[in-house]
Formats: C-alpha cells, structure tokens, sequence
C-alpha cells in the first residue's frame, strides 16, 4: 500500500498538537499555584459585559493561600466610647469646635484706699470740718469688659492656645464747690484746704487752714476728683491632662442628649500682664477782694496732683476643670501668676501767684515751687492669684450663653491717695502754706494690696 506524503503530514501535526495541549496543561497549574486565578478574577470583574471563565480554573492550584480576615475598625461614636477614658480621641467638652470666640460684660467691686480731708470748713470755734475727702476712695462697683480667643492646636483637642484682655474703669469721685464767698444761706461757711505747714515756726508740723472762700475777703473755687483704671492681658497655653465623657442612653454621647455627661481637666500656663493706675487731682483757686489786706488784688492757683502706676509681668500656671451635662455646663479655673511690680510715683506740686487789677493787667505769674515734678519708681516681687467660676448654657452647636463670678487679689500695689500725708510721717503732705516746698519731708512708700471680685454676662462662639 502506497503511503502518500500528505498523510505522513497529518499524522505528525496531530502528534505535535497533543503534545502541545500536555505542556499547556503544565504551563496552567504552574500558573495557578502562582495565585494568578485572583487575578483573572478581578479582571472579569472589572470588565463591561458577560465574563468568560479561564481556562486555567479547569485544574485546581497545588497549594490554595489561606485568607486573612481583617479587623473591623471601631468607629470614635461607637457605643464602646460611650463610657470611661477619653484621653485617646477627639474629646472635648459639650458641643464641637476648634475655634473659639468669648465676650463679656463685667461687673466688679474692687478694694480703694483712704483719702484725707481735701476740702473742709470752719466751725465757729475754728475746729476744721471735712467737706470733701476722709473717705475711701477706688471702691465701689464698677464697669468693664473682657474678650478672649483660643483654639485647639490637634485633632485630639489635648493642646490648645488662648489669649485675652480685659479692662475695668473705676468711677470717678469727684467735688467742686462752685465759687463761694464763705457764705452760704447768709451763715458763714468758709471753705478751706487743711494742709501743713512746714514753717520752722511751728513746731515740727500744724495743721493750717489755707482759705478759699472766706467771708469778706476771698472768693474761690475748688475741684478735686480721683480715678482708677486696671487693665490685664495674658496668653496661655492648655494641655489635657483627662478626659471622660459617658451617658446612660445607648447613643453616642452628644451635647444635646440630656443625660450626656462630660469632664476634662486641663493645666494651664503662660505669661500675664496686669496694670492699675491711680490718681488725685486738686486745683483751686482764690481771689483777695479785701482792699484792705496787703496781697489785695491777689489771685492763689494751687495744683497738687498725685499718680501712681503698677506695671506687672509674670508667668501664671493653674488648672482648668471642665464638667457638661447636656446643654449646661461648669468652668471653674483656678491659677496664678507669678512676677515682678513695677511701682511708680509721679508727685505735682506747685503754687503760682497772679497780681491782677480790674483793668485786666497784671505781671507773669510767679512760681513758688522750682522743681514741681517728682517722679519715683522701684520694683517689688509680686502675685495676682485668680479663680473664676462660670456656668454656660448652649443654644446651639456654635453659641453658649455665659455667666460667672470672678476672684482676683494682686499684692504690693502702690495707690494715689495713699501717698497723700495723714500725717506728716505717712507720706507727702498735701500741699503747702505759702509755697514752703523747699522744707517738706522726703518722699516715703506707702504700699497696699489690690482686691477685686464681681460678676460676668456673655457669650462664646465656637466654630
């Protein structure tokens, strides 16, 4: 039988072509142990239209991976953070917000100081009688405001940054007789400045009436008025030292859930600035109409003013207790601030006397006092201790309506009236007889404290 030759060629392609399929078949379980099944998969997955299965998924792999199953994550509003320690997330106290804004109104009592007579009158005796003055002056309640911005510096609200500013104006007190004559309801009634003399001649100080208003002889006017002013500004810096928030509903807790419960407590440090300023301010003034005294024609102006100012810089540390419950909350910080006191002085005396006639003429003035100005400073260690209470309640997310109650002490302050002479040890006498500055005492330091507490109204916003 005759073989042909295109039959020996058929025989030898479907040879080759069975051999070829074994080698594929190796070729797809070597593959498949390789974990490439995954990825056909995902790639028939990702395809627009009907998959068509691999042919590689005919034989199974030699070695199947084993899967991992992951961990779900817990979300920070689980109910597992509905109680205990919140030091490890974004924990805060009552509604949410990085940013905040605070404004209130302020209503302080603040401690004076003691003003001698100023201003007194005559008996019929000659015995002195205060008018204006042996009083305590600076106290009362007054008027001011306060601001303050923070923000948190971490997503974890541990760290945050706060400044503010608040100032407290003190009313003034004040006196001015008019211009008298010495008269009033056709009784006399003279109006004097009680000062001392320190005229060698008197021995070693009296107590002198210098007239004003003097029936028959001199018209006059007197003012006098007193003032106080304190002003503080800080930056501090806050670390979270705890934090717990719970509620007995099954809920995340939330501001505005009722029995959402929250507490941190926070140190707080930084820097403080603090200043007060005092004065006492008199001028008066006196005519001679009496034609027959020898300074007829005189005219007396008087000024004695006294100022003092305390500069104080220091750094503060405290804490800061924090506790919500729903929309309510408490603030309660207590701290104080450590530093040096500048103390300062300033001292104006001085007498000028005017000769005038009705013509309108007259001569320059003439001054009884060549150095008027006296001017002293010294620096004393010094505290401000501060304890603030304030309850909150919040209207919405961004607004908290606020009120509190303030506590502040500042020791080793220096005040206007108290550098003004009770007596001629105890300070600078206020004012002289006849321009006899050249023999007044020295200067001493009278030094007090300064007290204040009161109420505050106000807001804060948060964002």
């Amino acid at each position: 039988m005759k073989i042909h030759s295109t039959s020996l060629k058929g025989v030898g392609l479907l040879l080759l072509g069975l051999a070829t399929a074994g080698v594929g078949r190796t070729l797809a379980a070597d593959i498949d142990s390789l974990n490439l099944v995954s990825f056909a998969e995902s790639s028939s997955t990702n395809t627009v239209g009907t998959a068509v299965a691999s042919p590689f998924k005919e034989e199974p792999a030699s070695t199947p991976v084993k899967a991992i199953a992951a961990e779900p994550a817990v979300a920070m509003d689980s109910p597992s953070y509905a109680a205990g320690d919140m030091s490890g997330y974004d924990s805060f106290s009552g509604a949410p917000g990085k940013i905040w804004f605070r404004g209130e109104y302020l209503h302080w009592w603040t401690s004076g100081a003691h003003l001698p007579p100023m201003v007194s009158t005559l008996t019929g005796a000659g015995v002195p009688e205060t008018v204006f003055g042996d009083q305590t002056v600076y106290n009362g309640n007054h008027d001011g405001y306060r601001v303050a911005f923070g923000m948190w510096l971490d997503c974890q609200h541990r760290w945050g940054i706060e400044t503010d500013y608040f100032d407290v104006s003190g009313k003034p007190c004040n006196y001015d007789n008019g211009f008298s004559d010495g008269w009033v309801n056709a009784n006399a009634f003279p109006i004097v400045r009680v000062v001392y003399d320190p005229s060698p001649a008197l021995s070693p100080y009296n107590l002198q009436g210098d007239y004003i208003g003097e029936p028959g002889q001199t018209v006059g006017r007197i003012h006098v008025e007193t003032s106080n002013y304190f002003q503080s500004a800080g930056i501090t810096l806050r670390r979270q030292l705890r934090a717990s928030e719970w509620s007995t509903s099954n809920s995340e807790v939330n501001w505005t859930d009722p029995s959402a419960r929250t507490f941190r407590l926070d140190a707080i440090g930084g820097y403080r600035f603090a200043r007060l300023i005092d004065t006492v301010n008199e001028q008066d003034d006196s005519f001679v109409y009496n034609s027959g005294q020898p300074n007829y024609l005189y005219d007396y102006n008087y000024t004695n003013n006294y100022r003092t100012v305390n500069n104080f810089n220091g750094g503060e540390l405290g804490l800061n207790a924090v506790y919500t419950f729903g929309r309510w909350s408490l603030d309660v910080v207590g701290k104080a601030a450590i530093g040096g006191n500048n103390e300062y002085v300033s001292l104006y005396n001085q007498q000028t006397t005017e000769l005038s006639n009705y013509a309108g003429h007259g001569v320059p003035p003439a001054q009884s006092n060549p150095n008027p100005l006296q001017e002293f400073s010294r620096n004393r260690f010094s505290a401000i201790p501060e304890l603030t209470v304030t309850a909150g309640y919040q209207v919405t997310d961004h607004l908290k309506c606020t009120v509190g109650y303030d506590l502040l002490y500042w020791s080793a302050v220096v005040r206007a009236a108290d550098q003004i002479a009770v007596e001629p040890t105890t300070g600078y006498p206020y004012g002289t007889l006849l321009g006899n500055y050249n023999t007044l005492p020295a200067f001493s330091w009278n030094e007090s404290h300064y007290f204040a507490e009161g109420l505050r109204l106000g807001a804060e916003l948060r964002f």
